[in-house]
């Protein structure tokens, strides 16, 4: 139902049913997205990011001085100013069309990725259905389960047939029944409910989490054993006991079924039960019987069925207000999500026994999660309730933003770039300086530059005696001052920095990230995999001297000192 409560730290928990596909936020979908740019984004951002070399930098101010240079009497510039503009936009285009190529692998890395066959649990006659809200038109089962037959399971006095169906991994929504076969990656994190191994347990592989390969065992949930309400929860069937022997699909999904909406299309979470009032927060000036269902009637009708389930659950919790029977199905009470993989808390509230008895709580740790990333090794099948997915998972909000990585090689040219800047700016200060004061001390002696301090003077060599009719020319009678004379040497100079030094390095990039690919020592012939460059960095790869590492692939302290 996507009830948020507040816990005792003020932090909020996730209240998910089983079987109510969580579809608006704060639940977000199994989508993941390692790719930098969008079509909408690609051009600002990516031409932002060449623009961290100081050359472009560079080059793009000495082509817009040029550009006034020639185009407006400020100052003049002895180059075109389309001379340094058009090499430079051929560059970054060079650039733009490899950051691109780069982003697109990672689109169809991610696009592989979320599409990704996986199994959910369904009732066939949703998978069946042709009505309007039934949006995936193409819905299939999965033929590798159970060979593509559907499950006729007991629901008290009815038969409700359930289907596997295979969906794509980005379509999996928070409260889905997931099925997963041995090897398979764990599609989002779940909640283990049932295995076929003894006691519902499983084992999985963390390495892509972790970095270790040692297999690790995680459990089913369990009512407790001990405590004033053992009795009682061991007359529930919900979940397994600890000691019980290995359980057929059939069996596992029977029970599933018979505790989630897909058994009871009408259901309301068991956290609504008014038996268990005493677990429910209190409120000051509310009498706790009527009154708090008709507050979390309340607060569930303001949070849930905004926008999503508003016919299909306002019947049922009308009806539990005024005091009818109906059918529970379990509550997932999870905390909300964070990077913590190694920790995880949280509880299973249970379907009532009877209709006069409260309901059971389970609780969950670490132990009871897969996490997304995981693959399961050496247990032929599991099922789980999907508790966090895409963005929320664990490994998802350990990752980082993909970065924009910056060679040596470039901070070397940046580096260079500035002293090189520096020299020039001594360089043409002074040239600039000289300039001025020769200029201004023999300006009379510069009659072929157009400068004279006389306008009525003619052409020295074009003075044909009294009866010529040439006129004086229009003369300069003033010298270009010192910034005049600073932007020209500017643009005069503007190659200390070759511009053909970053169409070189741009091509060698280029090679280098083919190279890989093409280099058969590094290509894997039983799964046809040749080495894929898929960053721009590859000039870094000759630098790479050392490498530390312990046994497990993994350094256990941040802090290393070399000891020759």
């Amino acid at each position: 139902m996507g009830l948020h409560k507040k816990d005792v730290e003020g932090e909020e928990s996730r209240i998910i049913d089983f079987g109510r596909q969580e579809r608006h936020p704060p639940f977000a979908d199994n989508s993941v997205k390692t790719s930098k740019y969008s079509l909408l984004s690609f051009l600002p951002l990516a031409i932002r990011e060449q623009f961290r070399r100081n050359g472009n930098i560079y080059f793009l101010c000495i082509g817009f001085l040029m550009f006034l240079g020639q185009y407006t009497p400020l100052f003049y510039s002895s180059v075109n100013a389309w001379t340094t503009l058009g090499p430079l936009a051929l560059v970054i285009s060079v650039s733009l069309a490899q950051e691109a190529y780069t982003d697109l692998r990672r689109h169809r890395s991610d696009k592989t990725t979320n599409n990704y066959p996986c199994v959910v649990l369904r009732r066939a006659a949703e998978i069946d259905s042709n009505d309007r809200g039934n949006k995936r038109k193409s819905r299939k089962r999965d033929l590798k389960v159970n060979k593509g037959n559907d499950l006729e399971v007991r629901v008290g006095t009815d038969v409700v047939p359930i289907a596997f169906e295979s969906v794509n991994r980005m379509n999996i929504l928070a409260g889905d029944i997931v099925f997963v076969r041995n090897r398979e990656m764990i599609p989002a994190d779940l909640i283990l409910l049932a295995s076929a191994n003894d006691g519902g347990n499983a084992y999985v592989e963390t390495s892509s989490i972790d970095g270790e390969t040692n297999l690790k065992l995680r459990n089913s949930p369990h009512l407790p054993a001990q405590g004033p309400d053992a009795l009682a929860a061991k007359s529930n069937d919900s979940l397994l006991d600890g000691d019980c022997g290995p359980e057929s699909l059939k069996d596992a999904v029977q029970r599933i079924v018979n505790m989630s909406l897909l058994g009871h299309v009408d259901g309301v979470g068991a956290v609504l039960n008014p038996k268990n009032a005493d677990e429910m927060p209190k409120h000051d000036n509310v009498d706790a019987g009527k009154s708090m269902v008709k507050n979390v009637s309340t607060r569930v009708l303001q949070s849930v069925f905004r926008g999503r389930r508003r016919d299909e659950n306002k019947q049922a919790m009308k009806t539990l207000s005024q005091g009818g029977e109906v059918s529970y199905v379990t509550t997932l009470t999870s905390e909300p999500p964070n990077t913590h993989v190694n920790n995880y808390s949280g509880k299973l509230t249970l379907p009532p026994v009877s209709a006069d008895s409260r309901s059971e709580s389970a609780p969950l740790g670490a132990e009871n999660l897969l996490l997304r990333g995981a693959v399961l090794r050496n247990t032929e099948w599991v099922v789980g309730v999907a508790c966090f997915t895409g963005a929320d998972t664990k490994l998802v909000m350990n990752s980082v933003a993909t970065p924009s990585k910056f060679s040596q090689l470039d901070m070397l040219i940046n580096r260079t770039v500035v002293l090189v800047l520096v020299i020039m700016i001594a360089s043409v200060c002074t040239l600039g300086a000289l300039a001025t004061s020769l200029n201004q001390q023999k300006i009379d002696t510069l009659w072929y530059a157009g400068y004279s301090t006389d306008p009525s003077v003619p052409w020295p060599y074009f003075n044909l005696g009294p009866t010529s009719s040439f006129s004086p020319p229009a003369w300069n009678t003033t010298t270009p001052n010192f910034l005049q004379n600073v932007f020209m040497f500017i643009t005069m100079l503007s190659n200390f920095v070759p511009l053909s030094l970053y169409v070189s390095v741009e091509i060698i990039t280029i090679f280098m990230m083919l190279y890989v690919g093409w280099d058969l020592n590094m290509y894997h012939a039983e799964t046809d995999t040749p080495a894929s460059a898929r960053s721009t960095i590859v000039t870094d790869l000759g630098l790479v001297e050392y490498i530390f590492s312990d046994k497990t692939g993994t350094l256990t302290c941040n802090v290393m000192e070399f000891k020759r």
